[in-house]
This record gives C-alpha cells, structure tokens and sequence, in this order.
C-alpha cells in the first residue's frame, strides 16, 4: 500500500510550471490518502543532499520526479543505490525518459492509479566508466555530430522541445567533421568513420527524436546506432528521420547490440541529454537495476 511519496521538483523547470504540477499532483495525492513531501531546492548539490537526507529521515513508498531529464538523471546514482521506485512528471525541456515511460502525456490521476494498483517495474541503467569515475545513465548515451547537437541545444535556453535540437542541428552543420571511432562491442572490436554513434538503452532522445526504435528498457542489452561517414547534405536529410526512427533503414546506419561497450575518439559524450566527459568510456548494462512505476 502506497502512504508516502517523495516530490522532486526542478524549480526552474517550464518557469515554475514544474512547481505549480507538483503541487497539483499532490492534492490529487492528498485526495487518496497518500501523504506527500516536496522538495524543490535549486543546485543539484544541495538538492541531492536534501533527497538523501530526506530518505534517511523518514520512510518513503517512492520517488515522483517533477522536471525534464536533467533532473531524472541527476537522480539515478541515488534511486539506483536505493532501489526505490520512482516515476517522472514530464516538466522539462525533452521529457525523453517520460516519453519511453508511457508517462509524458498521463494525466496525474492515472499515474496516481498506477502507483497505487501495480509493482515498479524492473528497468535497466546504464553503467558508464570513464576517466576512473563513473556516471549512471537511464536513457542514451550520444556521441559524435548528435552529441555536439546536444551541447548546442543546452545554450538555446530561449526555446523548448524539438525546435532548439534542429536550430543546433543547422548550427553544427556548418563546421562538423566526421570522426574515427574505435568501437568494441562484447569483446569484438571494430574501427568505423562516423557522423554519430549513440548507445541507447532506450529508444528515443533530443525531445522525441526516435534514435533507436528497437532499444528497450528491460531487455537486458544496449543497443549500439551508427551512421556512418556520409556527405554533409546526405546527413541533412537523413538527421531528421530520427523523428520517425525511419534513418535506421538508411545504407549508412549499422545497428548492434550488446551488454558491454567500448568506445575511443577525439569526442565528447553525453548521457541523458547532460555532458560527461571525453572519450574513452566502457557503457555496460545493469539489468533491472532501477525500479519505475511505468504506464
């Protein structure tokens, strides 16, 4: 029986709308019977030393996440060591994780009936080693012409949604250079000259683009998506296929999969839509390892 539910919010999220829907949520909450606690601290420091205390304090039946991506993978080291099940509230900028949850367009009282009527249920993480640290990832990992994307994407805090990902596409155009990656996948090893690779453990990402149709969260394996070394304008106009998933039947574009990947190139990465490092890293699943009240 569901009693107590944490609230995390991103204060800055849709310029406070993320606040005023968690509030919502938890009247709604209130109305069933389940007590609710909010917090919605700004810096992901403090407010992750508020959820840890907050856990610590007292019992919770889960975690509701009220925010975009950013918040949801600032979280996951914590909701993955604790295996407390949690969901996500689409109030961000991509909603991406959301949208692979079935949550992104729910209503607040059917994701309250959910929680109160089924288990969490097991969903797998991505474990990336990198530099001697490591970073949990819930979603994709980018890498290449979608990962500098991505990073151009996080300047345009004036737009939302799909808009700023192809303004950053177009800007990007005008300078990237395709890249020569060393790639090991399960222990075979592989060299390609790509535009993109992206290792995802679920199948969308940059605010619904559709990177991966085939990724699924609990099948216990990553999938790796790679296109290869293509003219700038066939890259134009296969870049925006990923909103229909339909560039995966492209010539150019390789799907593998695998539990363990390895991946070196003068690049940078990116988890969950939030910069990490430079190359290398090692991505490994970790089958199950979080809990998700999914819809």
């Amino acid at each position: 029986m569901i009693s107590h539910l944490l609230l995390v919010v991103n204060p800055r999220s849709g310029n406070g709308r993320a606040v005023k829907r968690a509030r919502a949520f938890l009247d709604q909450c209130t109305r069933r019977g389940i007590n609710g606690t909010i917090i919605d601290t700004l810096g992901k420091d403090e407010m992750i030393f508020r959820v840890s205390a907050e856990l610590l304090s007292r019992e919770y039946d889960g975690i509701i996440i009220v925010g975009g991506d950013g918040l949801f993978h600032a979280l996951l080291p914590l909701l993955q060591s604790k295996a407390i099940p949690f969901t996500v509230i689409a109030a961000g900028t991509g909603n991406d994780f959301a949208r692979a949850i079935g949550t992104f367009k729910s209503t607040d009282i059917q994701i309250i009936e959910k929680i109160q009527s089924q288990e969490a249920t097991p969903v797998d993480s991505i474990v990336i080693g990198h530099r001697g640290n490591e970073t949990i990832a819930g979603q994709v990992v980018s890498l290449g012409f979608d990962a500098l994307v991505n990073e151009r994407a996080n300047q345009i805090s004036y737009l939302a949604g799909k808009i700023k990902y192809v303004i950053a596409m177009l800007q990007v155009l005008t300078t990237f250079k395709p890249i020569e990656f060393t790639i090991n996948v399960d222990g075979k090893e592989f060299t390609r000259r790509a535009m993109l690779i992206v290792i995802a453990n679920g199948p969308n990402y940059g605010g619904g683009m559709k990177i991966c149709p085939p990724a699924n969260h609990s099948d216990g394996v990553l999938d790796l998506v790679i296109l290869n070394e293509v003219p700038l304008i066939t890259l134009i106009r296969v870049f925006p296929r990923v909103y229909t998933g339909s560039h995966t039947r492209h010539k150019a574009v390789e799907l593998h999969r695998g539990q363990s990947i390895m991946i070196n190139a003068d690049a940078k990465a990116f988890a969950d839509g939030e910069y990490i490092d430079r190359l290398p890293l090692k991505a490994a699943v970790a089958p199950g390892a979080l809990k998700v009240w999914t819809l």
